[in-house]
C-alpha cells in the first residue's frame, strides 16, 4: 500500500479524459438468467462445502487412526523398558534384603526403598 504523503498524482487535463465507450450491443441479463446464474453459484458453493467437509472428516479419521497406531507402537516399545526396570528393582530389593539378613541389621532401622507404581 502506498504512503499517501509520497503518492504522486498525474495532473488531469480536460481534453485527455478517458471515457469508456458505451457498448449498446451488450444485452442485460434477463430475470431468468440471473436466477439461473444465482442457482448455479449456490449449487457450486454447496458442492465446495460438501467436498471440504468430506475431506475434513476423512482427514480427522486418518489422523485418529495414525495417532492410535503411533501410540500403540510407542506403548509396545515401552513394555521391555518397564520390564527391565522392574527386574532391576527386584534384584536391588533382593540384594538389599540378603545384605541386611547377612549383616544382622533389623528392618526397622533401615530406610525403606520406594515402592514401584502399581499397575
Amino acid at each position: 500500500m502506498a504512503n499517501p504523503r509520497h503518492t504522486r498524482l498525474a495532473p488531469v487535463v480536460e481534453d485527455d479524459m478517458r471515457i469508456r465507450a458505451v457498448d449498446d450491443t451488450r444485452q442485460l441479463p434477463t430475470f431468468e438468467e440471473k436466477m439461473l446464474r444465482d442457482r448455479i453459484r449456490r449449487e457450486r458453493a454447496g458442492a465446495y462445502w460438501f467436498a471440504a467437509t468430506k475431506w475434513g472428516i476423512v482427514g480427522i479419521i486418518f489422523g485418529i487412526l495414525i495417532g492410535a497406531g503411533v501410540m500403540y507402537a510407542a506403548s509396545i516399545a515401552t513394555v521391555p523398558m518397564y520390564q527391565d526396570a522392574m527386574a532391576r528393582w527386584e534384584a536391588i530389593n533382593s540384594a538389599q534384603k540378603q545384605l541386611e539378613e547377612g549383616a544382622g541389621i533389623s528392618q526397622e532401622n533401615t530406610k525403606q526403598l520406594p515402592q514401584p507404581p502399581n499397575r
